[in-house]
């Protein structure tokens, strides 16, 4: 996730930023001591952001397992940028802090959590922001890293996987071939979405539509009103 920051470092908007929570020093605080807690409980980043998933409306994706996004907030960047530091054997500072997340002034940066039958390449899919009349797309994009799981497609035969149909007792190896038959790989992709916030208003309700050739269009649905 440094690679966020390192990302942004050189992106800087005139744009005023979309602060959900008011950065005063005391939410700040706050943020620090979430992403600190965060890292000694030994939380995933994907733990830490849970407060934060939106999940898929849609649910049209086949190969759908959990698909979501996040919106990086500034409290969340403060938390993660936190995390990175106690990572680092570092004592997180509030002005370190409040600089780094300066930094995204003009940015609305969107995190997303996708299943694919094969792993994307750039150009095979699609991603827009929706609000109203106005549709933007990405004006860059990251791609993460990705991981290749097991999706079961079917119930397994029998009861409690000990009948088959016909009555016999399933052997060993009859087993484990059934229960290769019922599972198939599938990709979980980790992207990052950078999207200029001078051309909407990120303040107000707005969508996330994210379409490929394999899982057609999945739907994101943002209330700012309801995250940190």
């Amino acid at each position: 996730m440094k690679k966020v920051f390192l990302t942004l470092l050189f992106c800087s908007f005139v744009a005023q930023c979309f602060a959900l929570t008011p950065m005063t020093d005391e939410n700040m605080m706050k943020a620090i001591q979430y992403g600190v807690a965060s890292k000694q409980d030994k939380q995933t980043l994907y733990q830490l952001t849970n407060p934060w998933l939106i999940p898929e409306r849609s649910l049209k994706n086949p190969y759908r397992q959990n698909e979501t996004i996040f919106v990086y907030t500034p409290y969340l960047l403060a938390a993660i940028h936190a995390r990175d530091k106690v990572e680092d054997s570092r004592v997180p500072e509030l002005a370190e802090i409040r600089k780094a997340i300066q930094e995204y002034e003009g940015i609305t940066l969107i995190g997303a959590r996708l299943n694919t039958p094969v792993v994307l390449q750039e150009g095979e899919y699609s991603v827009k922001l929706v609000q109203d009349k106005t549709v933007l797309a990405p004006y860059a994009s990251t791609y993460l890293h990705h991981e290749m799981i097991n999706r079961v497609t079917k119930q397994e035969k029998g009861n409690n996987g000990s009948q088959p149909d016909d009555g016999k007792q399933l052997t060993r190896n009859e087993k484990k071939e059934e229960n290769k038959a019922n599972t198939e790989k599938i990709a979980v992709l980790e992207m990052q979405f950078y999207f200029d916030s001078s051309q909407f208003n990120p303040s107000q309700r707005y969508s996330i539509l994210i379409s490929d050739k394999y899982c057609g269009e999945r739907r994101f649905d943002v209330d700012p009103a309801s995250i940190r």
